[in-house]
């Protein structure tokens, strides 16, 4: 009987609903979603010490979509049951709070993304198209908070960096506190930063057009030896109001390493600090490619 229950790789999964509602679906026993779904049970018996977020399934063949806020997730039914303990399931290392009550932003830095020769092949590219980069601008429209250039359409490139997203994205959900959804679309921009840019305080997905980004990137990439100083990008700590994130403490200066990229999620307060760069050539600066992970719906 164990072994037949250890062989199962698929399990169905009936969600309780405030209201008396339910629904179910089938997942394998190891999808970040039910990890995600588990983690939400476990949470609300811990007190409720995560900021819920919303849930959005496609069932019926995709033909209908479920969004509900884990706060309304009263159980979960799993069949065979599953031979393990609640708290490894857990999506994600524990929210960790700071002083005054801040939930910790977490990040994440993966050095060498790219290969050697494919890296050397984006930096050259990028210096060969510098008349095609444009200012760049905000949703404010306000010219002084954002000085750099940016460059839209590099589709070999972008394409490069959108699948090796993808196949890390579950990682990236679990290790980001951020609860399980699914993918439409990985944007995908490369910046260029020079003599006097900057970049200040925001977060990207705080107007309606950006409402479902979930997880920021930012790789950089530049020449050497390093002709430029500054430009770190800077993350703050998330202080939540009416189901809301805003500015917190002070969490991190990151420097931009070459060939390094970061992943964060898109909630949480940042800046790029001014970059100094006194040749003021366009390929001694900071390059980044850089994008957000969107949900569905």
């Amino acid at each position: 009987m164990d072994q037949a229950v250890a062989e199962v790789t698929e399990v169905n999964v009936t969600l309780l609903l405030a209201g008396g509602h339910s629904r179910s679906l089938r997942l394998a026993k190891d999808d970040a979603l039910l990890r995600s779904l588990l983690a939400s049970i476990e949470d609300k018996a811990d007190g409720g010490s995560r900021v819920s977020r919303p849930y959005h399934l496609r069932l019926g063949e995709g033909r209908e979509s479920l969004v509900f806020s884990g706060r309304d997730l009263v159980g979960v039914v799993i069949d065979p049951p599953l031979v393990t303990t609640p708290r490894p399931l857990v999506a994600g290392p524990e929210v960790k709070r700071v002083s005054g009550g801040e939930v910790a932003s977490r990040f994440k830095l993966v050095e060498n993304f790219l290969e050697p020769k494919l890296h050397a092949e984006l930096l050259a590219f990028a210096l060969a198209e510098e008349k095609r980069f444009v200012d760049s601008s905000v949703t404010t429209k306000d010219a002084d908070y954002r000085r750099s250039r940016v460059l839209l359409d590099f589709p070999d490139f972008s394409r490069i960096f959108r699948d090796r997203i993808v196949r890390i994205a579950a990682m990236l959900m679990q290790e980001l506190g951020v609860p399980a959804f699914q993918i439409a679309d990985i944007e995908c921009q490369m910046t260029a930063h020079n003599e006097g840019n900057y970049f200040k305080l925001h977060n990207d997905n705080g107007s309606p057009d950006t409402a479902t980004r979930m997880i920021s990137y930012v790789y950089y990439f530049h020449s050497e030896p390093k002709a430029f100083t500054g430009g770190a990008f800077r993350l703050y700590h998330s202080r939540v109001e009416n189901g809301a994130y805003h500015q917190g403490e002070h969490a991190a200066d990151i420097e931009p390493r070459n060939n390094c990229i970061l992943f964060f999620p898109s909630h949480c307060q940042h800046e790029v600090t001014p970059v100094r760069c006194p040749s003021g050539r366009f390929a001694d600066g900071r390059f980044t490619v850089n994008g957000w992970v969107r949900r569905a719906g």
